[in-house]
This record gives structure tokens, sequence and C-alpha cells, in this order.
């Protein structure tokens, strides 16, 4: 699921607070409803179809168990006390050392082009964190423009490690030094 699919290709300084919220159990229903926006909002690039059930290849019972069992995965964003997003943390192994991942950041349409996306590398990725990665699927076109142009603005280091043809994935190394 790594991707940041939902950017906008323009962003601003946040306009007013963010707030991010851990997602508990109890955001269940919420956060599996954002993620089907989201794999609908992906489609268009990764060729994933509609189930028979009408959902997008996310179980609700995978939600509720994911955020059982790493309660900091999820984090759900909000502006004007107005749900917006959410972003997903994992901690993965990079070239053989764990390693904290954005993996995924879905901004919904209505928000975006606010500056939400730089704040919440500004919230995650602080001196004390450390390099973080970021991985964007290949495909994702849109996602991809978005962070090369705006990652440079967000007063953050790039580190882009050799290349894996391999992978469906372009990946480099975030961090903030000050």
């Amino acid at each position: 699921m790594r991707d940041t699919a939902g950017v906008n290709t323009q962003e601003p300084p946040v306009t007013t607070p963010l707030r991010m919220t851990i997602a508990t159990v109890a955001d269940t229903d919420t956060l599996f409803r954002l993620l089907q926006l989201y794999y609908f909002e992906a489609s268009a690039w990764s060729g994933e179809e509609i189930q028979p059930d009408g959902l997008y290849d996310c179980a609700r019972s995978d939600v509720e168990a994911t955020l059982n069992a790493q309660p900091a995965w999820a984090q759900l964003l909000w502006r004007d006390d107005t749900l917006c997003g959410f972003v997903l943390v994992d901690d993965v192994a990079f070239q053989g050392q764990p390693i904290r991942e954005l993996a995924d950041l879905f901004v919904s349409p209505a928000h975006r082009g606010n500056g939400i996306a730089a704040a919440v590398v500004a919230a995650l990725v602080t001196p004390q964190s450390g390099p973080w990665l970021l991985a964007t699927w290949r495909k994702d076109l849109q996602a991809k423009a978005f962070w090369q142009r705006n990652l440079p603005k967000m007063g953050v280091e790039v580190e882009i490690p050799s290349d894996d043809n391999a992978s469906d994935f372009d990946m480099c190394l975030i961090r903030r030094m000050h």
C-alpha cells in the first residue's frame, strides 16, 4: 500500500492548524471508509478492480487488526475540526536496517492545496526521528511529481538510494537536520 495518492500538485502553507490524532480501534470504520476512497483514487493507475461486494481489496477486519496490533500505525488528519485524510506509518526494513516509513498519505480533494502534506511531514519528520523512507509507486506520476516539486520546500534533506529496477516503487530517504 505504499503511496501518496490524493495529494495536490501545489502545496502552500497550511492556512489553519492541522491536527493529527492517532486512530484507535474505535476509528476502524472511519479509517476503512477513507481507505476505500484512497483505493478508488489509486485505481486510475494501480489497475485494482472493485470486488464483487462493491469494495476494494481492503478488509475492515484487517484494518481493525492492524489498529489493534500497531497503535501508532494510522493517524487521522483534521483541519478546522473537519476530517480531511489520514497518514499511515510503518516500521520497515530498508537496506537491512529498521526505518520508519511514511507509507500512505491521503488528503480529501476538498482539502488539497492547503499545505496538509507539508504539515504532516513537519510533524513526523523531526531532527530526533532520524531518516524516514518515502516510497512512491512508479506508476503514480502525480504523487511522484508532487514529492519531487515539494520536498525541497519542506525543509528536509532528500537522499535517493541506488535504484532497484525490480521494485514497483521509487524510494527516497528524508530527514530533517534542524
